[in-house]
């Protein structure tokens, strides 16, 4: 599945979009989380952590920490920690399991 959800994720986030685009296809991949599009930043609930994603260049993402209170605060102020699309994969496989 992990090969599956890296190929759609590529597309659906292809350019410069924001990640909020990739809700439909963690959703299809993952039923079993719960995801959602805040502006254009991708909020993830897996069991009772929450990853918050927001796109910080062509191939860079910054993550918060598997938090367990939904908030945008830690990437608003440019924290979380920063990720390539392929780590970002790596971080919404591991809150699925």
């Amino acid at each position: 599945m992990t090969t599956a959800f890296r190929s759609a994720a590529t597309a659906c986030l292809a350019g410069s979009k924001p990640a909020g685009d990739l809700v439909d296809c963690v959703t299809e991949h993952f039923p079993d989380v719960e995801v959602y599009r805040e502006n254009d930043d991708l909020i993830i609930k897996g069991g009772s952590r929450f990853l918050v994603v927001r796109r910080d260049g062509p191939d860079a993402f910054r993550v918060t920490d598997n938090v367990a209170v939904p908030s945008t605060n830690a990437v608003d102020a440019g924290g979380g920690n920063k990720r390539t699309l392929s780590e970002l994969i790596d971080d919404i496989v591991t809150l699925d399991d």
